[in-house]
């Protein structure tokens, strides 16, 4: 995987405020990350998912995590119509099965 195909804000200080603020805390800290597509570029339609395997300390103790993230394509022609991928997350928020 060319690490290019990776956002650069998709970095371990993203990671830290995303784990801080859903739940663990604020003493938790990314140590290390390997982070890669999870499918093919297009594959997904309105979306770029990622698979991220972090290292992270809290209150002293090592942990790792593994975690996806789906996020706005930032090239190609579905980067330009977001409208789809804001009404994928109103529907996944706000439908129950």
């Amino acid at each position: 995987m060319a690490e290019s195909d990776i956002p650069n804000w998709l970095n371990s200080s993203f990671f830290e405020t995303a784990l801080r603020s859903g739940g663990y805390g604020p003493n938790v800290t990314v140590t290390s990350s390997e982070i890669g597509r999870a499918t093919a570029v297009g594959e997904n339609y309105a979306s770029d998912i990622f698979r991220a395997k972090l290292q992270v300390t809290l209150d002293g103790r090592r942990s790792t995590l593994s975690l996806i993230v789906k996020s706005l394509p930032e090239k190609g022609e579905m980067a330009k119509v977001n409208i789809l991928f804001c009404v994928m997350l109103h529907v996944r928020d706000n439908v129950a099965c």
